[in-house]
């Protein structure tokens, strides 16, 4: 029940700024909360309701103005151009965080012993990616209070897989990353064989061998 509330509350809360702020939003969304998605991107994982978000300047890194940014409850999105945060409750100072999926690097996922996972990376920012663009790197950690870390980690390395090795490829990112049709032992083990030396020679051994003649061939001497 709490967590359709933060469901609704989250789609609440998100269609109020897709319908005033939409042209400073960072995530474009519809008017009914929902992700306004770019040309050709497809959603592969949507998180349960209930995962935390902190994002925060790397240590070694020295800037002007401190940076942070925490929100207790919001949903994560792993498409196949971006991974997106939506928080719950957006503000006038954190309405979204995203970036594209090669952009996160040295992913670590933890856990304590009485709290949830959480999965952690360091995270190159992009414009109005909900980052001030004078921070080069940023630390980005997602708390997955009901769980599914695991399946957004599986999500994550597939994609991060088909993104480099079509950029290996010189293909575009984010396309044509549907996984090949699965393997269907039935259909392999019906197909008729095909005739050559292997099947002769298994023909050969299958034959039962002929007896021998009962008398010596004519002109035979001892």
């Amino acid at each position: 029940m709490a967590d359709q509330f933060l469901v609704e509350a989250h789609r609440w809360t998100l269609a109020q700024h897709s319908i005033t702020d939409e042209k400073e939003s960072w995530v474009m969304l519809t008017r009914d909360g929902q992700i306004q998605k770019l040309p050709g991107e497809k959603i592969l994982l949507t998180s349960k309701p209930r995962v935390g978000l902190e994002l925060s300047v790397p240590k070694e890194l020295q800037v002007a103005e401190p940076f942070s940014v925490k929100s207790d409850n919001g949903i994560a999105y792993i498409t196949n151009e971006r991974i997106i945060y939506l928080p719950a409750r957006s503000t006038e100072a954190f309405r979204s965080f995203f970036a594209p999926p090669l952009n996160f690097s040295d992913v670590r996922i933890n856990s304590s012993w009485i709290g949830p996972w959480s999965w952690t990376s360091i995270v190159r920012p992009i414009p109005n990616g909900g980052v001030p663009p004078e921070i080069p790197r940023i630390e980005c950690k997602l708390t997955f209070k009901d769980g599914g870390h695991s399946d957004f980690q599986a999500k994550y390395e597939w994609l991060r897989d088909r993104l480099l090795h079509a950029q290996s490829l010189g293909l575009t990112p984010g396309q044509n990353l549907e996984p090949p049709p699965p393997y269907d032992e039935a259909q392999t083990s019906s197909s008729t064989p095909v005739s050559g030396s292997s099947g002769n020679l298994t023909s050969d051994r299958n034959q039962v061998p002929q007896p021998g003649p009962d008398e010596p061939p004519p002109d035979y001497t001892v």
